[in-house]
């Protein structure tokens, strides 16, 4: 699907929702680097379920016109506009990492649209340390390596699996050369660094909450995301055998949580 957001070109990825009636529709967002793809493999169990699925390129990334978005507050803007063109009512957020904190701003700027909140690999603050921000601008190919890298399961007798890390930065190399200014990667890592609202905005936040948490996630580890899930009202918390790109490496799993979370009330 293509539409137009302050006359810009967006792609969502989507499938209409069949069977239920009660069916809530579901707005997928994905994490920094990434685009749609990034939610595909837990795709076919959501919609087995019903549920009307929207997944959009964020500005800038793969099919969405750019510029990026500078910071989270915006990417949030950008999503409830995203709702009116799309009109949808009241509906479930879902995002992953950087997408996390967006379902979340938005879900705490208004309230009334939004159903249900999932937060998967997530953690306030996110912080992004100095060097990969800095290789994130200088050397983004190297940057997505190690990201890559980081994002998946991993111990010192068993390294990651060598499949999973090459989807990962196969998909981030894609989405990084569609935007010419070559500053995407940074532009996300940066918002995600430069957050400070988060705790702020769990407080505000009125819908069920589903954090989908990595056990062995590097990127955003568990012990971060401690103080968001007690400001979160009705958080409830699925820790899995996972890194950071859990729709990879747990897709069931993720998926499950998910369709618990939509039917709670």
């Amino acid at each position: 699907m293509q539409c137009l957001v302050d006359s810009r070109q967006v792609h969502v990825h989507s499938t209409e929702a069949a069977g239920r009636a009660a069916a809530r529709p579901v707005l997928l967002l994905h994490g920094a680097g990434q685009d749609h793809r990034a939610w595909l493999p837990t795709w076919s169990a959501l919609q087995r379920a019903g549920h009307g699925l929207y997944a959009p390129d964020l500005p800038g990334h793969s099919d969405s016109a750019g510029p990026p978005c500078g910071s989270i507050a915006e990417l949030a803007a950008w999503v409830l506009e995203l709702l009116d063109v799309l009109q949808l009512g009241p509906c479930a957020l879902v995002g992953h990492s950087m997408g996390s904190l967006v379902a979340l701003h938005a879900a705490a700027l208004a309230p009334q649209r939004v159903s249900h909140l999932a937060m998967v690999a997530s953690a306030l603050p996110m912080s992004v340390s100095p060097e990969l921000l800095q290789r994130a601008r200088s050397d983004p190919p190297s940057a997505m390596e190690d990201i890559a890298r980081w994002s998946h399961k991993s111990s010192r007798e068993q390294p990651p699996d060598p499949a999973l890390v090459d989807s990962t930065l196969r998909l981030m190399q894609s989405v990084q050369a569609r935007w010419p200014a070559g500053d995407l990667l940074a532009t996300d890592l940066g918002a995600c660094d430069s957050y400070a609202d988060g705790l702020e905005m769990a407080g505000r936040v009125r819908a069920p909450v589903e954090l989908v948490l990595g056990r062995a996630d590097r990127m955003t580890p568990l012990r971060a995301s401690a103080e968001l899930q007690q400001r979160l009202p009705r958080a409830h918390a699925s820790v899995l055998d996972a890194g950071h790109s859990l729709m990879q490496e747990q897709p069931a799993a993720v998926a499950q949580a998910l369709l618990d979370l939509l039917e709670r009330r």
